[in-house]
């Protein structure tokens, strides 16, 4: 049976490297927000607008995938998932359309996610957003880490 899998993790984490890899050892189709997000809308706007077009995003890469699991391919949605009710909807959506679905956490601390974050700023190429220290942390603010209570693979990066 075709499966879905969910990467999460904060910026900096690894988790489109890690994708990456998990898709060449999975046969699967990658969908990375920020490699269509770039591109198609450029790097700043509103959190109302950037929020607006993430939906719209996700909702066409729901219907991919779906047109993927009928050609029995598995799929990686590159995420980040950083809320719990995010974790918790889109794991929902895989079980209504009989999806078997993994939750793969990147377990990585904040000074590492930090470092590595600024760090890409020099090399970004389209397919990251550049991140400033206040920008990281107030995204750690609205970070929520899968707790011991959620269903997910704990994934260990090399730091």
């Amino acid at each position: 049976m075709t499966k879905i899998y969910f990467v999460c993790g904060f910026i900096g984490s690894g988790k489109t490297t890690y994708s990456k890899t998990l898709a060449e050892q999975k046969g699967a189709f990658r969908f990375s927000i920020d490699e269509w997000m770039i591109p198609l809308y450029g790097e700043h706007m509103e959190r109302e607008v950037f929020d607006r077009r993430l939906s719209t995003l996700q909702d066409l890469f729901k219907e991919s995938a779906l047109q993927l699991f009928a050609l029995n391919i598995p799929v990686i949605f590159d995420f980040g998932f950083w809320r719990k009710a995010d974790r918790d909807t889109f794991s929902d959506w895989a079980s209504e359309m009989g999806i078997d679905s993994e939750i793969h956490y990147l377990d990585v601390s904040f000074d590492i996610c930090r470092q590595r974050a600024l760090a890409r700023n020099s090399e970004l190429g389209g397919k990251s957003y550049e991140m400033t220290p206040e920008m990281i942390a107030l995204f750690w603010s609205w970070f929520e880490a899968p707790t011991a209570n959620e269903s997910v693979l704990l994934i260990h990066q090399p730091q």
